[in-house]
């Protein structure tokens, strides 16, 4: 009888969990799948002032900008409504860029798909814990983050696919019906708890001055990359202040965006941290990985896409066996487990494929994917576990904004330190040599990191 409950109450949950769950794939989806189509938009719109990467980077930068405001959104709101808005602007982003006539009205569209693919992605960590049975949350949040591994996995190989077959406008019209369903899903089995007291509302100010201090960010790594000068400090000027200025906002208001409180948190600036750093690592290895494949190895464009693929597949077949590992050992030493484990895989990232080549390289891909599942499985069970419900939107969207804050960092501090090195080691002549070198010291300093995350996690077990 027992045995019958729990099942009654597990399919629930899954059919509860698809639309949140499509929606992270979608999320995904958007931003891999348009990296593809990079090439024909930029042929398309040639001759124009703005560059067809923001078609990306505004995406991007968008979902990270609004995705602690969404969250926020979610617990005052209702996670339900908040969801439904968000795929309602991801369906209207892409219908725009599917008629876009220039390229600022398609980079327009990509800014309001970004906005809707903040709610995307911060309802379904926080739409787990009101589904899921104390002892299983860990099987669904590696769920979701399979879900989130197939978008990014499938991405290059549908959209240049899809691109190719259609142009790039069929990328955009893919998406609508997919968004449709999810939409769907979400409406029927979702239902809408939101918080008794209505007084409540978004801190604009602190918004704003978040999605400030993340855009001086942003433009300030971008531009370390190439050399320190006046607009560094300058950038270093806005992003300290801003940053001020949304605590100083915080403090002050009556219903902050991210209540100082969570911050004040051990547990939680523990996490933040080692999210952030092993989130940096990640990016890292997209990055860096296709100039080693193609410059440093010779292998052609789509023969780079498809070794790029394995780590996603990786993670996508780990989540959920990830998921179970975090419930039979516990978050907090799991958490110390899937550290150990990204420094084991780094270690392997930085000397084999400098030995091994390309076989090398592939090992060690697919030893660093499930690990970093692990992790973020193990992390995000931890943290959602015991959060009041009236915080669990915010809570979600603070988790995202350390992953993508780490990822924004990996683009550019990685980026340079490989470059440097391989400019210093390519003074020989021999430039695939260079790549190689720098592939092997990028990855022994991200060894190093995520050392310091394992005495993190180490000190996060004892704390706990």
């Amino acid at each position: 009888m027992k045995e019958t409950a729990l099942n009654e109450h597990q399919n629930k949950a899954a059919f509860a969990l698809s639309g949140p769950s499509l929606s992270l794939i979608l999320a995904a989806l958007g931003t891999s799948t348009a990296a593809v189509t990079l090439p024909e938009v930029s042929r398309d719109f040639q001759g124009g002032r703005f560059d067809a990467t923001l078609v990306v980077s505004t995406y991007v930068f968008a979902t990270t900008a609004l995705i602690v405001p969404a969250g926020r959104a979610g617990d005052l709101f209702g996670k339900r409504t908040v969801l439904v808005v968000g795929l309602c602007l991801y369906l209207l982003g892409a219908i725009f860029a599917y008629f876009a006539p220039t390229l600022p009205i398609l980079v327009a569209s990509r800014v309001v798909q970004g906005a809707g693919a903040a709610a995307m992605m911060a309802m379904p960590l926080a739409l787990v814990r009101d589904f899921a049975l104390p002892g299983q949350v860990g099987r669904w949040m590696g769920l979701m983050g399979t879900m989130s591994a197939i978008g990014t996995a499938s991405g290059p190989a549908l959209g240049g696919v899809v691109a190719a077959t259609f142009g790039w406008r069929a990328v955009y019209f893919f998406q609508i019906p997919l968004t449709l369903a999810a939409f769907i899903l979400c409406l029927v089995y979702l239902k809408n708890n939101k918080r008794a007291d209505r007084r409540t509302s978004i801190d604009l100010p602190g918004a704003g001055a978040l999605a400030l201090f993340l855009a001086a960010v942003t433009l300030l790594v971008s531009d370390v990359a190439k050399g320190i000068d006046a607009t560094t400090a300058g950038l270093v000027v806005v992003a300290v202040g801003a940053f001020a200025g949304f605590l100083l906002i915080e403090s002050r208001a009556q219903f902050p965006i991210i209540p100082l409180e969570l911050l004040r948190s051990v547990d939680m600036r523990f996490s933040l941290a080692m999210n952030a750093t092993i989130s940096l690592i990640m990016m890292g290895i997209l990055i860096i990985g296709p100039f080693y494949l193609t410059r440093g190895l010779g292998l052609t464009t789509a023969q780079m896409g498809w070794v790029m693929s394995v780590g996603p597949i990786s993670s996508a077949l780990s989540g959920i066996p990830a998921g179970r590992l975090t419930e039979r050992a516990g978050p907090g030493h799991a958490v110390l487990l899937g550290a150990f484990a990204m420094t084991v895989s780094t270690a392997a990232m930085a000397g084999l494929p400098y030995v091994f080549g390309l076989g090398g390289f592939i090992v060690a891909f697919i030893l660093l994917a499930p690990s970093y599942q692990l992790f973020l499985a193990a992390l995000n069970t931890f943290v959602m576990e015991n959060v009041p419900e009236h915080e669990r939107g915010v809570t979600s969207g603070v988790l995202n904004l350390s992953r993508n804050f780490g990822f924004i960092l990996g683009a550019g501090v990685l980026s340079a330190a490989f470059w440097s090195l391989a400019h210093y080691k390519t003074s020989t002549g021999i430039e695939a040599y260079g790549i190689s070198f720098a592939m092997a010291g990028t990855f022994a300093i991200c060894c190093v990191l995520t050392l310091g995350v394992v005495l993190l996690a180490f000190a996060f077990r004892r704390i706990n």
